[in-house]
């Protein structure tokens, strides 16, 4: 079974590079909460709520939406590209500390920073 922390890899190598540095400033400045974080489902508010991110997998590939107006048209926004980037740091983190990857259970759980 795929899970989001792996797919949103593929479509940060896709990313335009503007892109990826304003996501990178935004989650260097701690400006991505993680709401829901779960191996099919995750949620974020991004800058203090101006943007809402979610990934999703159906039918085996990743869907991403954003309440901004670039994601609401589906472009792959620096939000999405800022919360993709917190989800690579955590899954990161936790893996090199010997824990066990949060997306490895089946519950949706919240993430408080």
């Amino acid at each position: 079974m795929m899970r989001v922390a792996e797919l949103v890899e593929s479509e940060l190598a896709r990313a335009a590079e503007a892109v990826l540095t304003r996501g990178g400033e935004l989650e260097r400045a701690g400006r991505v909460q993680l709401v829901r974080f779960g191996p099919r489902l995750m949620t974020a508010e991004v800058d203090d709520g101006a943007a809402c991110v979610e990934f999703r997998i159906a039918d085996g590939s990743l869907e991403w939406y954003c309440t901004c107006a670039e994601g609401r048209r589906g472009v792959f926004c620096a939000h999405c590209a800022a919360t993709a980037q917190s989800v690579r740091r955590r899954t990161d983190k936790n893996a090199s500390c010997g824990v066990p990857s949060v997306t490895a259970s089946e519950s949706t759980v919240r993430i408080a920073s």
